[in-house]
């Protein structure tokens, strides 16, 4: 396997980002096929350019050096909790997507991802670095488990 770069995401990213967007929403189609609906697309291409222009949104590939391919990608956002009565003012880095392709994981690929993340969220001076798993994506959750994350709470249903 070649040499892996994680860099921040360009317009020229969007083939290999949207289908790794592509292969998680099918994940989740599969696996949910009552609340996720079946897309062409997942993104489009206006949506990824208008993520790009986001402030405070911060989106990487993982890119194998050798081929140009583009086999992970992270979206994350910052998050500023600020004067809500309830709540401490604070600030977080919520990551809305991490993937690696099905053919490239177990190589390290996701840990640069997060490693990358958690390291923005030290250099923009979070708080803490957050992120949603579906409680199907056991893999996931024993991944993010075994970077140190830990849940810190659940979101039931009951299907009627």
């Amino acid at each position: 396997m070649s040499e892996i770069n994680i860099r921040r995401a360009v317009i020229g990213d969007y083939t290999g980002v949207s289908a790794l967007m592509d292969e998680l929403h099918h994940l989740h189609v599969e696996a949910r096929p009552d609340v996720y609906r079946e897309l062409q697309t997942r993104m489009s291409y206006k949506e990824y350019e208008q993520l790009l222009e986001t402030d405070h949104r911060y989106l990487y590939v993982a890119e194998l050096l050798e081929q140009g391919e583009i086999v992970g990608y992270a979206s994350a956002q910052l998050n500023v909790i600020q004067n809500v009565t309830l709540l401490n003012d604070r600030r977080m880095l919520y990551i809305n997507e991490i993937i690696v392709g099905s053919k490239h994981r177990g190589h390290g690929t996701g840990k640069l991802l997060m490693q990358e993340l958690i390291e923005l969220g030290k250099e923009i001076q979070v708080d803490s670095v957050e992120l949603t798993v579906s409680i199907f994506n056991t893999g996931a959750q024993a991944f993010y488990e075994q970077l140190g994350l830990a849940v810190r709470s659940s979101r039931m249903e009951y299907i009627l």
